[in-house]
């Protein structure tokens, strides 16, 4: 058995292409008695049933490494969200001076 086929202990799907049969899921496993935190893309098989790929990330479900991904998130959404009013308040501005 390889750590995409361990037995899910939690699963969330955080993206569905419904056009080419996909979805990524965040789950949780243990596989070797060691509890993992994977990012996986999923396919429908032949009888309907999701299946993961090979395709994804695995690493330890240890509270640095949450805490690491969980900054990490935070920064991205906090740029992100920057990014959105700073273009939503200066965008004739940043035009002017870039195009």
């Amino acid at each position: 058995m390889e750590i995409h086929d361990a037995p899910e202990e939690y699963s969330k799907i955080i993206s569905y292409n419904p056009e080419r049969e996909e979805q990524i899921r965040l789950v949780v496993n243990t596989f070797r008695g060691i509890e993992y935190l994977s990012i996986r893309k999923y396919y429908l098989d032949f009888f309907e049933e999701w299946q993961p790929t090979h395709t994804g990330i695995s690493i330890p479900l240890t509270i640095e490494n949450s805490r690491e991904i969980f900054i990490g998130l935070t920064e991205i959404l906090s740029l992100a969200e920057s990014k959105e009013v700073i273009e939503k308040h200066f965008k004739d501005l940043i035009n002017d001076i870039y195009i």
